[in-house]
């Protein structure tokens, strides 16, 4: 288990508050996320310890969701070349599966999000232990 220390230099856990809540408004408008990304990169730059582990884990999840936005949007697109709207058939099950999928994103999303709030106020890391490979 990595120990992370609490220094006074750089940004504070602030900082790294209001990146959480962005992020979290992005369930609301999706500019908040690009808005918390941003604000994560720039304060990442002289952040040590706690606080640099918190961003660098905020800005991988930022480009993890682009990642299941555009796969999913892909997916669609292609149920949607597949089976076009207005026709009657299976193939119109196909459309649940990118729905299917981004909706588990988003819920791993919050998940994530939420868990990450908590750690913070206690001190901790970004992620549990058995999921420490992710955030590395």
């Amino acid at each position: 288990m990595t120990n992370f220390s609490l220094s006074s230099e750089g940004p504070s856990r602030g900082g790294v508050f209001l990146v959480y809540g962005l992020y979290i408004a992005r369930f609301f408008t999706g500019i908040s996320l690009l808005a918390g990304v941003i604000l994560a990169y720039v304060l990442k730059g002289p952040s040590v310890g706690l606080v640099r582990s918190h961003l660098s884990w905020l800005i991988r999840l930022f480009w993890y969701d682009v990642a299941f936005i555009i796969g999913c949007a892909a997916l669609f697109g292609a149920c949607f070349i597949t089976e076009p709207p207005g026709s009657s058939g299976p193939g119109q099950l196909l459309f649940l599966i990118p729905i299917g999928i981004f909706a588990f994103w988003n819920i791993v999303l919050l998940v994530s999000l939420l868990y990450g709030v908590r750690s913070l106020t206690q001190g901790k890391g970004p992620l549990p232990d058995r999921f420490r490979s992710f955030g590395e």
